[in-house]
């Protein structure tokens, strides 16, 4: 397999990761997966941003025309309701006709539900 462009700023992403995408969700379980997604996605060259949320909840921009996955400036940390609320809404979850449970969200670790997506989209592949 050929080398990626890819490189990553100030710091590296805690994971898994989910990969938001404009057309759909995908998940990552270490650096080499991350970069094969995001280089795959044939963005390259487009001002459209992937956003990159880790286990932590920290949220990393792919910048496609310049191959770099840096942290976010604007949300620093995405809530439990809102990873869940981007996969049940996702292409990802219509399709497979699954949904997270929205219930008991004060009982559950961030890191945890992020892993309990990544499994379910791993699983879908």
């Amino acid at each position: 397999m050929e080398e990626v462009e890819f490189r990553i700023m100030f710091r590296k992403p805690e994971y898994p990761v989910l990969i938001v995408s404009p057309e759909k969700l995908y998940s990552a379980i270490n650096l080499r997966q991350l970069a094969e997604i995001c280089v795959s996605l044939s963005l390259a060259g487009s001002e459209i941003k992937l956003r990159v949320i880790d286990s932590t909840g920290s949220e990393f921009w792919y910048l496609p025309r310049e191959y770099i996955l840096s942290p976010g400036f604007v949300t620093k940390k995405w809530s439990k309701k809102k990873v869940i609320e981007t996969f049940n809404n996702s292409v990802n979850a219509r399709e497979s006709n699954q949904e997270y449970s929205m219930r008991s969200l004060s009982s559950k670790k961030l890191e945890k539900i992020i892993l309990d997506i990544c499994g379910i989209l791993n699983y879908e592949t």
